[in-house]
């Protein structure tokens, strides 16, 4: 093994419920049991066993959902990533979404400490008729003199491709400088969070909705809805603190749940 820690997931339905067809784990990545809060599909918890990312490690997650497959997926607790003074840290994520798959992938939020350097990459392919609900909060960790944004540089990259078509690139560079809290960075914010639908079923009246349904949460944080170019939208939230943003993520799947999938809210019983 040369991997800090890998994983490998796949899901397949039969009959009408969902179950893991396979499953591997290495070094310092597990999962839990599935546990079953929706009757018909799974929630498993991802766990890092070691507490904690560390100088040069590297992650590497595959989840693969065949045909009318439909699972959760979260972490067991956030992403500590820790000093690194001489590697960065890097998670590769390759998800592929089979027919009529639903995937609801909810991390907990990445905590960057000072001198943390991390790279997320992120490759998802859809099919047509494939759902990927997908979010990501990232939060700046202590640091011995107090100050906020005392890691390095954080980079995280989602490519998603549609029938091997991309239909969205997102890059994301979080570098602290002098001018890291201003006018088109942080905006004087501390915290970023992200929440990605992508279904065929989600159009502009749809993103409207939803836009209504958001605004109306009264929380202290700034966010914006875009549509992609194919049917799908992609949520920004900035924030003072990870709960904040938490709130208005989770808002938007419960509604998600309800309004697109037609199914009850769940909660991941974490606490």
């Amino acid at each position: 093994m040369t991997a800090t820690g890998v994983l490998e997931v796949t899901a397949t339905k039969k009959a009408q419920k969902t179950t893991l067809r396979s499953c591997f784990y290495e070094g310092a990545l597990k999962i839990t049991r599935p546990v079953y809060l929706d009757p018909y599909s799974p929630t498993i918890y991802l766990i890092h066993v070691g507490g904690g990312y560390v100088n040069g490690d590297e992650y590497l997650t595959s989840i693969q959902l065949e045909d009318g497959a439909e699972m959760s997926v979260t972490t067991q607790s956030s992403t500590k990533v820790y000093r690194t003074p001489s590697a960065p840290v890097l998670q590769k994520t390759d998800i592929r979404l089979g027919k009529e798959s639903v995937l609801e992938y909810i991390p907990d939020p990445l905590i960057a400490y000072q001198d943390a350097k991390f790279i997320q990459q992120t490759t998802v392919h859809l099919e047509e008729d494939s759902t990927l609900i997908y979010s990501d909060i990232i939060t700046p960790g202590w640091a011995k003199d107090g100050r906020l944004f005392q890691y390095d540089w954080i980079r995280s990259k989602l490519e998603v491709y549609k029938n091997d078509r991309m239909i969205l690139y997102d890059h994301l560079l979080l570098e602290p400088d002098e001018e890291f809290d201003g006018l088109m960075q942080m905006d004087g914010f501390t915290h970023v969070g992200m929440f990605l639908v992508v279904d065929q079923r989600v159009d502009k009246k749809w993103i409207n909705k939803l836009y209504e349904v958001l605004s109306a949460e009264e929380a202290d944080v700034s966010f914006g809805i875009s549509k992609l170019p194919d049917n799908g939208c992609i949520i920004r939230v900035l924030g003072y603190n990870s709960y904040v943003i938490e709130k208005l993520i989770v808002k938007a799947h419960d509604w998600i749940r309800e309004r697109l999938l037609e199914k009850e809210v769940i909660r991941w019983r974490k606490y």
